[in-house]
């Protein structure tokens, strides 16, 4: 226990000396990707930057807009991909159509003019209301791509968007997952240092608002755990 205990003190020594510190010179942009959902009101940028580095500008409903740099060693090169399907609505629209369907196909022929009866034209204005559920269903629904810190498990960089949005930036995400190993090569570091740096990241981030506390000390508690 005073074996952990100082490992404990050991890492969170000094915090605030990052090794990426906030403003730091830009490096040359070697590619970059743009993902804009005005139906969602996500935004997202990035550009590869020769150094290492990622440059991001997120934008999501109900935040402020964020940009960031960030440093490739502390990311896993294994991008997460989580899709939030909107079952509610699209459950709603599909049993309004069966059930306006089904109330044309029952009342349809039963009289010279069939279009006339209130069955039928609330089957239609039904019809009407679940394509109004259907576009809640197409707006709620969302795939995320994200990358989050090796031992932290913070989120670094995520895109939403639309299913199947991200496709585009194939090539894209190909070549930054090569840049994030290739910039583990180029700073290799002992398991110690490493997750000094990755912690002192963390805080960096924590401070430009790109994680919250909460994250930042579920982050914090996950690092410790690695370290020993």
């Amino acid at each position: 226990m005073p074996i952990a205990r100082a490992e404990h003190i050991h890492i969170e020594a000094t915090p605030e000396e990052s090794s990426t510190p906030a403003r730091r010179a830009r490096g040359k942009v070697l590619a970059t990707y743009a993902l804009k959902s005005p139906l969602r009101g996500c935004e997202t940028e990035l550009a590869l930057l020769d150094d290492h580095f990622i440059s991001v500008r997120s934008v999501r409903p109900d935040t402020l807009p964020k940009k960031y740099d960030v440093d490739l060693r502390f990311a896993d090169a294994k991008p997460l991909r989580t899709r939030e399907v909107s079952w509610t609505w699209l459950i709603v629209t599909i049993g309004l159509l069966a059930l306006s369907i089904g109330t044309i196909v029952s009342r349809w022929g039963t009289t010279p003019e069939p279009w006339m009866q209130l069955g039928i034209i609330a089957a239609c204005v039904t019809i009407l209301v679940s394509a109004f559920t259907f576009f809640l269903f197409i707006r709620r629904t969302t795939e995320s791509l994200q990358f989050k810190s090796i031992h932290g498990g913070a989120t670094l960089i995520s895109v939403t968007g639309g299913i199947g949005s991200a496709r585009n930036g194939k090539r894209f995400f190909i070549a930054l997952m090569k840049d994030i190993s290739a910039a583990k090569a180029a700073r290799p570091q002992e398991k110690p240092q490493f997750l000094r740096d990755e912690m002192r990241e963390h805080h960096r981030l924590r401070e430009l608002g790109v994680l919250s506390d909460e994250e930042y000390e579920a982050s914090k508690a996950k690092i410790l755990g690695a370290h020993s």
